[in-house]
C-alpha cells in the first residue's frame, strides 16, 4: 500500500492532475456500497477521474475531474452525495463525497485529530449503508421513518446523531439534508415565528415527536421545491394529497 498519499504527508501532495492513490479509493470507496446501484455509478466515475485541483477548504479537499480539465472556482458546492467515518490503519478519517456536476466530484477525506481516550468508542459509520427498517449507523440508536411517497422515497430522522436523510427506493441512495434548512420550512409551515423557536434548529430533534408526519412530510416538500434535493412527479404527490381530502370530506358527509 502506498505510504506518500496526501494525507501523510506534511508538504502536501499538488502535483496534478494526478490518479487517486490505492489509499484514497479504499477511503472513498468505503462509503459507496457496490450492492446499491445510485452508490456503485459514482464508484465507478471515481475510478476513471483524476484529482484536478484543490478545493477550497485545505488539502483535504479535493476536486475529481477529467484528466485534461481546468476547475472553475466560480462553481458552488454541491449536495453531499455520501458521508461517513472510516478507520483505516488505527486512523479514524471523515469522508464526504458532493453530487456530480459536469464531470467533476468533489470530495474531502480529513483525519480525525485529537481523538481522547479509549479510540474504540469512534467507531466507523457510514450513511450510505442504511436501508428502510435499520438502526442509526455505527451506534444502533433510534431511527424515525416517515413515508414521503409510498414506493419511493423515506424521510429517515436520526435523533443521536443530528441527521436527517432521504432514502430513495429505486436507486438506494440517502441523500442528506441540512438540518437548519429543512427546519427554517417546517417552522414556515407551521408559521411559527417565535424567534425563540424559528431560528433554533438545535430544538429539532428534542422536539421531533411533537411534529406530526404531515408536518415532517409538508416541511421536506416545501424544502426540495427550492433546494431540489430529490426528483420526483409533484402531480403525483398533489394527487395523492387531493385523494386524502376527498376522503376526508366523504367521511364528514358521511357521519352526517
Amino acid at each position: 500500500m502506498e505510504t506518500n498519499y496526501y494525507l501523510q504527508n506534511g508538504n502536501g501532495f499538488h502535483q496534478f492532475p494526478r490518479k487517486l492513490t490505492e489509499k484514497e479509493k479504499y477511503l472513498l470507496y468505503s462509503i459507496l456500497p457496490e450492492n446499491k446501484p445510485g452508490y456503485k455509478i459514482y464508484k465507478d466515475k471515481i475510478d476513471s477521474l483524476y484529482v484536478i485541483a484543490m478545493g477550497r477548504l485545505g488539502e483535504s479537499n479535493l476536486i475529481l475531474g477529467k484528466e485534461n480539465s481546468i476547475h472553475d472556482y466560480s462553481t458552488p458546492s454541491l449536495p453531499i452525495l455520501a458521508a461517513g467515518v472510516v478507520c483505516s490503519d488505527d486512523q479514524f478519517y471523515d469522508i464526504s463525497i458532493q453530487e456530480e456536476m459536469e464531470d467533476e466530484i468533489e470530495i474531502d477525506i480529513s483525519v480525525i485529530k485529537n481523538v481522547t481516550g479509549n479510540s474504540n468508542n469512534l467507531k466507523s459509520l457510514n450513511y450510505s449503508e442504511w436501508n428502510p427498517g435499520d438502526k442509526a449507523p455505527g451506534d444502533n440508536s433510534f431511527v424515525r421513518e416517515v413515508v414521503f411517497l409510498p414506493g419511493k422515497f423515506i424521510i429517515a430522522f436520526a435523533p443521536v446523531h443530528k441527521k436527517i436523510w432521504v432514502h430513495n427506493l429505486e436507486d438506494k441512495i440517502n441523500y442528506l439534508i441540512p438540518l437548519s434548512n429543512f427546519y427554517n420550512h417546517l417552522m414556515i409551515v407551521k408559521k411559527i415565528r417565535d424567534p425563540k423557536i424559528a431560528l433554533q434548529p438545535n430544538l429539532f430533534f428534542s422536539k421531533l415527536e411533537s411534529f406530526e408526519d404531515v408536518d415532517l412530510k409538508a416541511a421536506f416538500l416545501l424544502y426540495n421545491k427550492y433546494f431540489r434535493r430529490i426528483n420526483f412527479d409533484y402531480s403525483q404527490f398533489q394527487t395523492q394529497q387531493n385523494q386524502k381530502k376527498k376522503n376526508s370530506l366523504f367521511s364528514f358527509f358521511k357521519r352526517g
